[in-house]
């Protein structure tokens, strides 16, 4: 891949963040969850991106699939907290730029004079140990040591490393209890601080059963270099709180900056899907 692809975005893009968990604040109290040591939950995650960068005459088009698949494991459990291993499987990306195409599986070797390919390469199997209490809330997490996963990777393959930050809900949890007062229609916002900045998105729930809660949710948020609008839905079960599906389709658009701080404009598409199952 040309040196003319080594792009990096100062602050990063907001795709990642908006992937967080839920809380419903019209309802009295947090729920409790209950997980039991040995647990494992496997999420598969698909992206899909296309960006286009703009200097003057010069146009880059940036498009990408990426497939991964993270585990979460509970490690140890106790009458007020819960430990979690977490970490990424395996990943696959197909990278299209300047008419060359970039392929990388995980579990095969790949060109180690790739910069992006050594970026994605590092975040595999680098697990993650985070502590959060019986309601869901992030209590510490161990540094992701990313080295080589800088904002090259998110410009580029559509993923960051995730973000644990600290007294914000576990991505993969919603803090809904069903009852019988919940319908369907009913709105709400919630925001979460994140890089100095607030987050705010407002819910809705789409349709309610006694086994699943659908919510649907929109963004809107004015970085310091990239603005974006994003949609999406979750599918939450109501016995666990586990939210078993993300859907999300965010537009970008602002300046992004060069290794050799070149400023370039910058559009960008993105979609994601997440499905998360129990596996022990």
């Amino acid at each position: 891949m040309s040196n003319k692809t080594k792009y990096i975005v100062r602050g990063g893009l907001w795709v990642w963040l908006f992937l967080m968990a839920i809380s419903l604040q019209a309802q009295e109290g947090h729920r409790a969850f209950q997980f039991k040591q040995g647990e494992e939950y496997q999420t598969e995650m698909l992206t899909n991106s296309s960006a286009v960068l703009k200097r003057g005459n010069q146009l880059l088009n940036i498009n990408s699939v990426t497939t991964a698949t993270k585990t979460y494991k509970v490690t140890s459990t106790n009458d007020k907290e819960y430990s979690f291993n977490v970490e990424i499987k395996k990943m696959d990306l197909v990278l299209d730029a300047l008419g060359q195409k970039l392929i990388y599986n995980s579990e095969t070797g790949f060109d180690s004079t790739s910069t992006i390919l050594k970026a994605l390469n590092f975040m595999i199997k680098k697990p993650i140990n985070l502590v959060i209490n019986k309601y869901g809330i992030i209590q510490s997490s161990t540094d992701y040591k990313a080295e080589l996963a800088t904002d090259t990777l998110v410009s580029f393959a559509g993923l960051q490393p995730e973000v644990f930050e600290k007294q914000t809900l576990f991505s993969m949890l919603a803090d809904i209890t069903y009852d019988k007062s919940l319908i369907k229609g009913f709105s709400w916002a919630d925001s979460v601080v994140i890089d100095k900045q607030k987050l705010k998105t407002n819910f809705t729930i789409e349709e309610i059963t006694e086994n699943n809660t659908i919510v649907k949710f929109t963004n809107s948020i004015v970085g310091k270099l990239i603005s974006s609008n994003t949609n999406g839905t979750y599918v939450i079960d109501n016995k666990t709180g586990l939210i078993t599906e993300k859907l999300l389709y965010s537009i970008s658009v602002g300046y992004q900056i060069s290794a050799g701080n070149t400023v370039y404009a910058v559009s960008r598409s993105t979609s994601v899907t997440e499905r998360t199952k129990k596996i022990k």
